[in-house]
This record gives structure tokens, C-alpha cells and sequence, in this order.
């Protein structure tokens, strides 16, 4: 489970893909006014305002990222931030109509969605496949320097960390986070 929201809002909001597991079910049973136990937050997986920003996301792994859209779109972050977002189908698609509200209010925010699983007769009209090499040089060019940050599933981190690394990204401008319990 992650922080989903920004510090500059005035409420927590978490994140996670619901499955099977007993801890997602209590989870998913909580309801408005239910007490719960916060312990951290943990981690270092933290936005650095001194340059533009890559974000690179798989799935839910856009949790902590959509935290990130929303500091940068409430304060005056004088960067310029992508996020790369890789899903399975539309439908798949998590904080699809805030992500797309964040880069309307922010023309400093885009969002490229690419998906994998899409049906060619859907309609989709956007890109389709991996995260990868080609779509990464793409990001790379439109911004001057940026910290990467990529988070998803632990094989989609490494595939990626490993691409930007051998596009000659420093790995000090690589931050990663892998959500355990994915393949």
C-alpha cells in the first residue's frame, strides 16, 4: 500500500490493486469513519525539486507518482515533469481522470499512456507495448536532464532501470521503487 496523495492536500489518501490476500480484504472492508493505525511513512522514494522529472509507472505503481503530479500542480515547481504510464488495458488504467485532470490544470505535467493488452478493435488510438528503449529515448529527449523515477512491478523496474543505464542515464538520476508481491 502507498501514499497516493500529495502533503500540500489536506487529507491521506492510500492506494492499492485489491487481490485475494486477507490484508487487501480488510482493506477493502474499511469504511468511512473506520479507525486504522498509520505507521510511516517508510522510505526514500522522494520527488527532488532542483530539476524535470521522468516518472515511469506499471500499474498501480502510479500510486506514489500521482502524489508527486499533485505537488508539482499545488505549488510552484518550476520543472517540468512526463509520466510514462504503462497498463494492460483502458480499463486497467488507475487515477486515469485525476491524472488527466492534473496535466489539463498543470502544462508543465504530461501523461503518456502506453498499453499492452489493448484490443486493436477498442479504438485506443494512443501507444501500445512495453516500456522500453525506443519509448524511454523519446521521454529523454523532451526534457533537459531529469531524475528518473520508476516504480511498478520488481521485473518492470529492473527491465527499466537497466534500459536507462544503458542509454548512459546516470544511476545517481535514477530512483526506483518495486512493489513486492508482483511479478
Amino acid at each position: 500500500m502507498s501514499l497516493a496523495s500529495s502533503p500540500t492536500r489536506d487529507y491521506l489518501e492510500f492506494g492499492a490493486r485489491i487481490s485475494p490476500s486477507p490484508w487487501k480484504q480488510a482493506f477493502r472492508a474499511l469504511s468511512p469513519g473506520d479507525q486504522v493505525e498509520v505507521d510511516g511513512p517508510h522510505g526514500h522514494f522522494v520527488l527532488d525539486e532542483s530539476r524535470d522529472a521522468v516518472f515511469v509507472a506499471g500499474g498501480i505503481g502510479v500510486t506514489p507518482l500521482k502524489g508527486m503530479a499533485e505537488y508539482i500542480t499545488d505549488t510552484p515547481w518550476p520543472h517540468d515533469a512526463l509520466l510514462v504510464f504503462s497498463n494492460p488495458t483502458t480499463d486497467e488504467i488507475a487515477y486515469r481522470d485525476e491524472l488527466e485532470t492534473l496535466s489539463r490544470t498543470n502544462p508543465r505535467f504530461h501523461v503518456w499512456h502506453t498499453l499492452t493488452q489493448e484490443p486493436p478493435e477498442s479504438g485506443w488510438s494512443g501507444r501500445r507495448g512495453r516500456v522500453d528503449g525506443a519509448l524511454l529515448a523519446e521521454a529523454v529527449k523532451a526534457y533537459l536532464d531529469p531524475n528518473w523515477y520508476i516504480c511498478g512491478s520488481p521485473s518492470m523496474v529492473r527491465a527499466t532501470v537497466g534500459t536507462l543505464l544503458g542509454m548512459g542515464v546516470p544511476e545517481l538520476r535514477i530512483v526506483y521503487e518495486a512493489f513486492l508481491g508482483y511479478a
